[in-house]
């Protein structure tokens, strides 16, 4: 589905989509939620409606704000159907260490991902992960890069299995609002995930790690991430709304069927 031009113009930190003031007929998406301002675009209230009934939008003090799936339908759109450009990105990647501390790394942004590699079939078998999985982690990596996170650390992403990502004593009175939606959202991501799958959504999506490290980090068999993956990406999706809500399922189970 197509993606109209506004909400292109919304996709961005504190970005609202307002009714026009002084009684003008229609919508304007705005920098902030004054709306003396110039909007950056306006919307028509036909295409309002569509967007609030397909769940892109959902409600802020000041209007509306993009949803997950309105974001995931954006990157389905600017991709024009290919899979492969939806998640395509070069240039420098803000990456978590093994203790929690940021670097910046150069890398291609899609084929030097362990994640992408999951998305391909390999050896004549199916790719493991499918693209509204690889939406979700893509929605999840987005967040994780507007948050706080990348220009201070705010969290111990660490903590034993189980304890989900915990928050450290600081400051944050500074910290913009939109950095902490972001932040907010992404720990509401992962805990969604749950014990064990929110430590691999961490390493794999946050920390670029490889599959195999994953798993001698977790203390996790070999080979056991694979299902584990695949099920902490279908909860993801189905947090942010982009499938249903994904059954209980113990992924070591099905590594040891095999």
């Amino acid at each position: 589905m197509s993606a109209p031009s506004w909400m292109k113009r919304l996709d961005g930190p504190g970005r609202v989509l307002a009714p026009l003031p002084a009684g003008r007929r229609g919508y304007g998406v705005f920098p902030g939620p004054d709306r003396r301002r110039r909007p950056l675009a306006l919307a028509r209230e036909s295409e309002v409606r569509e967007a609030l009934s397909s769940g892109v939008l959902e409600a802020d003090p000041a209007g509306w704000r993009l949803t997950a799936a309105g974001r995931a339908r954006l990157a389905r759109a600017e991709a024009a159907g290919d899979f492969a450009a939806q998640h395509r990105r070069t240039g420098p990647r803000t990456v978590m260490d093994r203790d929690g501390k940021e670097r910046v790394a150069a890398a291609d942004l899609d084929a030097g991902s362990p994640l992408a590699r999951y998305a391909r079939p390999q050896g004549g078998r199916p790719a493991l992960i499918e693209p509204v999985h690889a939406a979700a982690a893509a929605i999840l990596r987005q967040d994780y890069e507007r948050s706080a996170l990348m220009s201070r650390v705010t969290m111990d992403w660490s903590g034993q299995p189980g304890a989900g990502a915990r928050r450290a004593p600081c400051d944050r009175a500074d910290a913009p609002s939109s950095r902490l939606d972001a932040q907010r959202r992404v720990l509401d991501a992962l805990a969604a995930a749950g014990p064990g799958l929110d430590r691999l959504l961490t390493a794999l999506v946050l920390r670029d790690a490889p599959m195999g490290e994953a798993e001698r980090d977790l203390g996790w068999p070999a080979r056991s991430g694979a299902p584990a993956l695949r099920l902490a990406l279908e909860r993801l999706a189905a947090h942010y709304r982009l499938t249903p809500p994904a059954p209980a399922f113990n992924p070591f189970s099905a590594a040891g069927d095999g």
